[in-house]
């Protein structure tokens, strides 16, 4: 049971949307701490320079061992600035780089600390770098479990092959490794749960934008939308197309509106597929209106599909176009009510008895109550 709660802890279950957040801000982080920790370098050689004349051999080391610390973080924040600009990164290119920053600044401390050793001071550079690392650059458990001890045996075998580690609590030293390796554990699962809370957020919003823009029946956008596409539509020269239903309200009235519900969302999956790649609205009841770009989207003026629920019926659709040149707000209503305008012509000739539009309408409704019963 332990075992399992432990392997859990230490190989945690991430989702691909939370990792690429646990990514992008331990990415952001590197980002903005190395300006911090390059510009204090510069700070701290510049004290030293000014405070030590002559410089003597162990000067120089000294020096150029700020010197390479201050080029490792400027490497570091440009390599991270140059990822966050990506649109996307990879779970493993993220890894890698947060391992080699893990990696060359832990040896280096490993190092400067080995030579203050040496010199009776105390180790204040590798527990300042392996702080920074809990706080800020969590790894995967495992990871960072196996890197924290590898890099604190690493230190304690360099001190032991000077004076057999004499000076170092042994016992203390192996509780600030188990500190160090839990404190980025721990800090990792932190960031799991922010993670969590974050992109459900985020998908809490989504989902409610998109809400407040789509009509919630058949999925197009709805008016809301349009008036806030506008302005992506201004300077350009747009097809307007308004499209309603033939004899909706028959067919509600002979089915109801559950089958009417249905030939909604036909009729909408009818409309995207012929104008696909384009802004298609749900203007209000049985209208449509689809806004686009190209002079020819779609010639016809009538079309028809059929929903199984309407027994041996084709449903038509009528279809009104203009199209014209969109600088403001009104131009683009007036567009709209020019197609507006044409699709009554399509339906006042569809229609009417000069083209058997009052007997297609009576067989229609006699078809649609043969059905319904």
């Amino acid at each position: 049971m332990y075992g399992k709660r432990i392997k859990q802890y230490l190989f945690p279950q991430v989702g691909e949307m939370v990792q690429k957040y646990i990514d992008k801000e331990s990415i952001k982080n590197i980002c903005q701490l190395s300006v911090v920790v390059a510009v204090f370098e510069i700070l701290t050689l510049g004290y030293f320079t000014a405070t030590r004349a002559p410089f003597n051999r162990d000067s120089w080391i000294s020096a150029v061992s700020v010197l390479f610390c201050i080029a490792v973080c400027i490497t570091a924040h440009l390599t991270a600035w140059n990822m966050l600009k990506k649109a996307e990164f990879s779970s493993r290119e993220a890894t890698l780089f947060r391992v080699s920053c893990y990696l060359i600044l832990s040896v280096w401390s490993v190092l400067v600390s080995w030579r203050s050793y040496n010199r009776g001071d105390h180790l204040l550079t590798f527990f300042t770098v392996e702080l920074i690392m809990v706080c800020f650059l969590p790894l995967r458990p495992w990871i960072s479990t196996l890197l924290t001890g590898g890099i604190y045996a690493l230190l304690y075998a360099m001190m032991y092959s000077v004076d057999g580690a004499v000076r170092i609590n042994n016992l203390n030293y192996f509780v600030l490794a188990l500190v160090s390796a839990a404190g980025m554990v721990v800090r990792y699962h932190s960031q799991i749960r922010n993670a969590e809370k974050a992109v459900r957020l985020k998908k809490s919003n989504e989902m409610l934008q998109y809400a407040t823009r789509h009509d919630g029946l058949t999925g197009l956008r709805n008016r809301r939308a349009l008036d806030e596409d506008v302005l992506d539509v201004v300077g350009k020269t747009m097809s307007v197309f308004m499209i309603d239903i033939d004899y909706f309200k028959e067919i509600n009235d002979t089915y109801g509106h559950s089958v009417g519900d249905r030939v909604l969302k036909e009729a909408a999956r009818r409309i995207k597929a012929l104008f696909p790649d384009n802004r298609c609205y749900r203007y209000g009841g049985d209208e449509f209106l689809v806004l686009g770009e190209q002079e020819q989207l779609y010639q016809e003026d009538t079309c028809s599909f059929s929903v199984p629920a309407v027994l041996g019926n084709r449903i038509g659709l009528s279809i009104g176009h203009a199209r014209g040149s969109v600088e403001d707000y009104d131009q683009l209503f007036e567009l709209i009510s020019t197609a507006d305008a044409g699709l009554y012509n399509v339906k006042r000739r569809t229609h009417s008895p000069e083209f058997g539009g009052h007997e297609r309408r009576r067989g229609r409704a006699a078809g649609y109550r043969a059905a319904g019963q």
